[in-house]
């Protein structure tokens, strides 16, 4: 590859992380996915819920290990979905949803050894930024967008 395509490459890949897309653009691609803001807002408030869940109830690191910050990311797992079901909202207990969820707290809150505010808040508003239907999105952020919420809508049951 010549030093000029490198360079090409570089410039495109920042773009994709880092430059915000049309809001046309946005929403031209929410259509097309069949995304909705109503949906969107479910599932911010299930990872809301989630995310507060983890992050309030965890004893630390010299309490919670090995096995037990599994127990405890089960154990916010099944209480975040008999929460929505006395809500009568119905997420079934995905495996694909679950495993997605473990490794993301797993990764950037369970292995991380310093769960200061500046980490807890970065979740919560990448999250939030996540699913906020009218916020700018780059690329990045929308790919991820649409992958997790194909996870729900294959884990959430319409009554």
């Amino acid at each position: 590859m010549t030093k000029i395509k490198k360079i090409l490459n570089t410039i495109d890949f920042i773009e994709y992380i880092s430059k915000a897309m049309k809001k046309e653009d946005l929403f031209l691609l929410y259509k097309i996915n069949n995304i909705t803001q109503e949906r969107m807002e479910l599932f911010s408030d299930f990872i809301y819920a989630l995310n507060e869940l983890v992050i309030t109830t965890y004893m630390g690191d010299d309490i919670t290990i090995g096995e037990d910050r599994i127990k405890h990311f089960k154990w916010c797992w099944s209480k975040i979905i008999d929460s929505f079901k006395q809500e009568r909202i119905y997420f079934i207990d995905s495996v694909e949803l679950y495993n997605y969820f473990h490794e993301f707290y797993k990764e950037s809150f369970y292995d991380e050894e310093d769960k200061n505010n500046v980490i807890i808040k970065k979740l919560s508003s990448f999250w939030g930024d996540l699913f906020d239907y009218n916020q700018n999105k780059t690329m990045s952020e929308y790919e991820t967008l649409i992958e997790l919420y194909k996870i729900f809508n294959k884990s959430f049951i319409v009554n």
